[in-house]
């Protein structure tokens, strides 16, 4: 479902840096000129072409931050291109990366030339740098990657077969009423049963969160879901990014809890619907896992 879906690819991290000159004799300049300081210097190997890292990564200009992968869900996974496949103006994150190993923390600077400029603000327009701070959490080959994939896959298919027999005999029996005394509603008319309630904080509206799902009509037709792929839906809670029904229902949970949303039309896409999978005026249910 599509409306699910605000996934970006971006190249951002944790630590910080304001200048150049703070980081004195431990600057080094990468091979495609920019400067560059590990934090932390750790011992191992360090990552290679065609190897997948999987980082967090803030970008900033000034003090101001333009994108995080903590407000896309947490970490991010990107393969190394080979030099054949670089882009020919090298994104500064490949320069450093390379240079990192499982657990550094470094900041690249790049000099804000003419075409950076033209894409910013004016009041960006006397920043120097674009900064980039980047936590290396893991990486491996190709190969490990594509096994540890087949391995993810037949995991999740198996969750995914619990989880829709689960949800679709939910189903009839939120229809037939039998669930009436584990239900619970909400004002706005959201009705919930809490499987699982979590261990982790209660989730707060602003929080960025990830979320997978397993969406289906009150007749049990699904329309989407997130197992399959494994890709947890990121989001942040209580701004609008999500159906009504579907954002209420995660700020009433904490991380790790598992439930089920029987969502009121009016909560979900109404009179409109969402194109040739939800009619018109249809209510719907949410198995959702907060991670």
């Amino acid at each position: 479902m599509n409306h699910f879906r605000g996934l970006l690819l971006v190249f951002m991290a944790v630590l910080t840096l304001s200048s150049p000159a703070d980081a004195q004799q431990d600057t080094l300049r990468t091979e495609h000129g920019f400067l560059f300081v590990n934090h932390t210097q750790r011992q191992g190997d360090y990552p290679k072409a065609e190897d997948y890292v999987i980082v967090r990564v803030e970008t900033w200009l000034g003090d101001t931050l333009l994108s995080s992968t903590s407000a896309m869900g947490g970490s991010r996974e990107i393969q190394i291109p080979t030099p054949e496949r670089m882009p020919k103006r090298v994104p500064p994150f490949f320069d450093a990366i390379v240079l990192m190993t499982r657990g550094d923390s470094a900041t690249v600077l790049q000099p804000v030339d003419s075409l950076i400029r033209k894409l910013t603000p004016q009041r960006f327009h006397d920043e120097k740098y674009l900064r980039f701070d980047i936590v290396l959490l893991d990486f491996m080959s190709a190969a490990e990657r594509d096994r540890k994939k087949q391995e993810e896959t037949a995991v999740m298919e198996k969750r995914l077969t619990e989880v829709e027999a689960q949800t679709q005999q939910l189903a009839k029996d939120f229809k037939k009423g039998k669930l009436k005394d584990q239900l619970e509603k909400t004002r706005s008319g959201l009705q919930y049963i809490v499987h699982e309630p979590g261990t982790g904080p209660l989730i707060a509206k602003g929080d960025n969160v990830s979320v997978h799902y397993y969406g289906c009509l009150m007749n049990g037709e699904k329309f989407d879901e997130s197992f399959s792929p494994n890709m947890p839906l990121p989001f942040v809670a209580g701004e609008g990014q999500m159906i009504a029904g579907f954002d209420e229902g995660v700020l009433l949970l904490r991380h790790g809890a598992r439930a089920t949303l029987f969502l009121p039309a009016r909560l979900a896409y109404g009179q409109e619907g969402a194109g040739d999978v939800i009619p018109p005026n249809s209510d719907l249910i949410f198995y959702i896992e907060i991670q």
